[in-house]
């Protein structure tokens, strides 16, 4: 048969020697424990939960029209697709492209330039 008493004293021997590993076992004993609370009151609570909903539930009846949300609206020069040819008219010039600016060439430029010594590098 177990001695509790013996056990009792090595259990308080235990937890004098060893402060720091002893206060952290009880912290987590305590943790452990009160995990199996909450998920044990959790469950419960969730099946009494779900018989009320059900009880609860009514049919949806459609009284009115539904309505679709507004759409964000589309800008007039904005084009969804195009018929595309060989060569563009004027007209189609004038719609979809835009001369670039100076500054716009110099930039592509010097980026084009950067792109040319990285690919030459120290070429003799």
């Amino acid at each position: 048969m177990i001695d509790f008493s013996e056990l009792k004293e090595n259990v308080q021997d235990f937890f004098e020697q060893k402060k720091v590993v002893s206060i952290i076992i009880l912290v987590l004993v305590i943790l452990f424990l009160l995990a199996l609370i909450v998920f044990a009151v959790q469950g419960c609570t969730s099946k009494s939960s779900n018989k009320t909903v059900q009880e609860v539930e009514v049919p949806l009846e459609i009284d009115q029209k539904l309505l679709p949300p507004e759409s964000p609206s589309k800008t007039s020069n904005y084009t969804l697709t195009r018929k595309v040819t060989e060569k563009w008219d004027e007209e189609e010039v004038k719609e979809f492209f835009t001369v670039p600016s100076q500054t716009e060439l110099k930039l592509l430029e010097n980026d084009n330039e950067k792109i040319v010594n990285e690919i030459l590098g120290e070429v003799p």
